[in-house]
Parts: structure tokens; sequence; C-alpha cells
């Protein structure tokens, strides 16, 4: 069974003022063949013709604890493109 935690962290300004609190899913993944890690949950962004890896954020820690119930603990898949051809035709067909 994978273990999960959640972090809570928050920016805070040159004047020592707090920014907006976000939450983030941490996964304990192996590392090296005997040591263990926690490393962040993250998903793709695509924009101007360029693709990274974004930590995935969450605005409350409800929130998190409701994707890693409804999506990490079920196995549903990540980060996946899902393809459904509706018809073929031909040019006579048509």
């Amino acid at each position: 069974m994978n273990k999960y935690r959640i972090t809570r962290e928050e920016y805070y300004n040159e004047f020592g003022s707090g920014g907006k609190v976000s939450f983030y899913v941490q996964e304990l993944k192996p590392f090296f063949f005997f040591w263990k890690r926690w490393s962040y949950i993250k998903h793709e962004v695509c924009g101007w013709g360029d693709c990274y890896n974004e930590r995935t954020k969450f605005d409350s820690m409800h929130s998190a604890k409701e994707f890693i119930k409804t999506v990490l603990c079920t196995g549903l898949e990540r980060n996946r493109v899902s393809k459904i051809i509706m018809g073929e035709f031909n040019c006579v067909d048509i």
C-alpha cells in the first residue's frame, strides 16, 4: 500500500507578509535499492510549445485528501490521453 502525506506551504515576501497558502501531496517512493524518499505528485503543463512537470497544488487540505482518496488510492491512470474513433469515412460515403 502506498503512503501519502499532505504538506502546507506559504510564501513570505521580502517584507515578511505571507501570501496564499497551498497544499501539496507527496508519495513515498523507492530510491536506490534500500532507501525511500518523499516526492511530489506532479502533472504536465504545456504552453507556447513547451511542456514541463509542475507540482499539483490544492487550495485546501480537504481537496487534497479527496484527491488521494478518489484518484491515487483507486489506481486511476493519470497523465494519459483517451482517444475514441467516432467514425471512418471515404469520400464516396459522405
